[in-house]
């Protein structure tokens, strides 16, 4: 009679936990690749300790009226020339800031082209949206 070794049981790993497990995973990273995902320029806010006071009186003044009316320190542009005036100003001027003045016609399309193309100039340039003060009732 001939007796047979029994061979240690093989390991079995379950496959749908494992399967469950995968698809979190993959779900996690698209969701964190979809919001990491750039989505235009990035607003830098400034501080008066790194990027020093904000000076009113040199600064540069660019309105957007349109898609197509950009205004550089009174001075009508097209919006294609508007990075190219601007540099012009800061030539004269290394230490101006730029004052960022958005018309209610123009979409929120243009004016993040236009901060994107003001923020792309070398420097890069400081950037303000002017804020109005509150009201006082009373």
């Amino acid at each position: 009679m001939r007796l047979r070794v029994a061979a240690p049981p093989r390991p079995q790993i379950a496959v749908f936990p494992l399967g469950s497990l995968a698809l979190l995973v993959m779900a996690c990273v698209i969701l964190s690749g979809m919001y990491a995902s750039s989505r235009g320029p990035g607003l830098r806010f400034a501080s008066v300790d790194r990027d020093g006071a904000f000076n009113a009186a040199v600064a540069i003044r660019v309105e957007v009226l349109s898609e197509q009316d950009t205004v550089v320190d009174g001075t009508p542009v097209p919006f294609a020339g508007l990075a190219a005036a601007v540099v012009g100003r800061l030539a004269e001027r290394p230490d101006a800031a730029i004052v960022l003045v958005v018309s209610p016609e123009a979409t929120y399309e243009t004016m993040v082209a236009a901060y994107g193309t003001l923020a792309g100039l070398p420097g890069p340039p400081r950037i303000a949206f002017p804020a109005r003060e509150p009201v006082r009732r009373g």
